[in-house]
């Protein structure tokens, strides 16, 4: 009796431990830890970031003339003004070149017109000799049937047969179509030669003289060296207080730039205000070792004063390329697209993580616009892994519950 006692204490034991058993397996929930934010309502800046060179917005290279240096009067660093005198020439007479070109034009003309006058010359002359040929046909005719004149036949018809070779010459130019154009081509030509002759005019004064106030950054001239026009500039003036960044965009962020956009131009600790001013009209194909790039040019003019920037040296640039106040946004490493472009994300409802597809605004690197999907205070989760999936029970890291 005993013994049966015993069997079946240990037999409700068992049960009782096989239920608290059964009751912790079913009590122990296997989880996700995910790092968390919540959707918050506020502002989002979008940039573009990237490299510029700092330019000039004026500058201007001044080309010598052919002569001898007679003076120089600045070197390179000088400030100067406008209206200052920076380089002497001597020089002989500049118009003896475009005394020659004038000439050269003008025969050109002249030698086109005498080929017009006598093609339109022998134009001219068909009717009259039309005429001569009709009447030395007529008076033929008349002396066939006189026998007194019947002698001037013969005067007759060699008269005929010049006025006839006169009138077979004259139905053919003197001068073709071809050698017509020739001497429009050799009209073109010195025209262009007169041009060039006056624009070397223009620059081919005695003196060099500053059109604005700058500073001389390249000189190129010695005093008493002789000089050949155009070979290279004498001199180049730089206005180094309006200055502008200059920089490539590819076709992906040319897209995003539009005239008028607001700039930040770096300046070690300092940032520039600045303002988009010129995009190309055309992009700009460069080659290098790595294959081809085609880039589109785009300037920003420098609004503040530019301290601490100098001509040709890069700086960063961050081009505001839009801008939104108090609007649903989330952490751009919330975010995921799928093969279709859908965005999406997950949130956390009840404990477990339920993927929601939204439709997005402006973004930034750090931060995107959410037009449509969630609400203000859902808390979105970060960064998921693979692992994280429609339905799939999280905790919130450092939640101890």
């Amino acid at each position: 009796m005993k013994k049966k006692v015993i069997a079946i204490v240990l037999v409700a034991i068992v049960v009782v431990g096989g239920l608290g058993y059964a009751r912790s397996r079913k009590n122990t929930t296997h989880y996700l830890s995910v790092k968390t934010a919540s959707v918050s309502t506020g502002d989002i800046q979008s940039y573009l970031s990237t490299t510029a060179t700092i330019k000039s917005k004026n500058s201007k290279d001044y080309y010598p003339i052919q002569g001898k240096v007679k003076k120089v009067n600045v070197k390179v660093g000088d400030s100067v003004t406008k209206g200052q005198v920076l380089v002497e020439f001597d020089v002989t007479d500049p118009n003896i070149s475009v005394k020659q070109a004038q000439i050269n034009y003008d025969n050109a003309v002249l030698a086109k017109q005498v080929q017009v006058n006598a093609n339109n010359a022998l134009k001219n002359s068909i009717p009259d000799l039309d005429k001569q040929i009709s009447d030395l046909n007529n008076q033929i005719n008349e002396a066939k049937k006189n026998p007194q004149t019947a002698n001037n036949i013969s005067a007759l018809q060699s008269q005929l047969a010049t006025v006839q070779s006169k009138r077979d010459a004259a139905s053919k130019p003197q001068f073709s179509d071809e050698q017509l154009k020739q001497s429009d081509n050799t009209i073109a030509l010195q025209k262009i030669a007169l041009d060039t002759a006056k624009d070397n005019l223009s620059k081919s004064q005695s003196t060099i003289v500053a059109d604005f106030d700058g500073v001389v950054t390249a000189l190129n001239v010695a005093e008493g060296a002789a000089t050949v026009a155009a070979a290279q500039p004498a001199i180049t003036i730089q206005d180094v207080n309006n200055l502008k960044a200059v920089m490539s965009v590819g076709k992906f962020d040319a897209a995003k730039i539009q005239l008028g956009q607001e700039a930040v131009i770096k300046s070690g600790d300092k940032k520039l205000k600045g303002k988009v001013s010129f995009i190309g009209p055309s992009a700009k194909t460069t080659t290098s070792a790595t294959g081809t790039e085609s880039t589109l040019p785009v300037e920003i003019d420098i609004l503040d004063k530019p301290d601490g920037l100098k001509i040709d040296f890069d700086t960063d640039v961050d081009v505001l390329l839009g801008q939104v106040n108090n609007v649903i946004k989330v952490p751009a490493e919330s975010l995921r697209t799928d093969k279709n472009d859908r965005n999406y994300l997950y949130v956390i409802s009840g404990g477990k993580a339920v993927e929601k597809e939204v439709k997005l605004g402006l973004q930034s690197d750090m931060e995107a616009q959410v037009t449509e999907g969630l609400s203000n205070g859902d808390k979105v989760i970060l960064n998921p892994s693979s692992s994280v999936k429609n339905g799939v029970t999280v905790k919130e890291a450092g939640d101890g519950k």
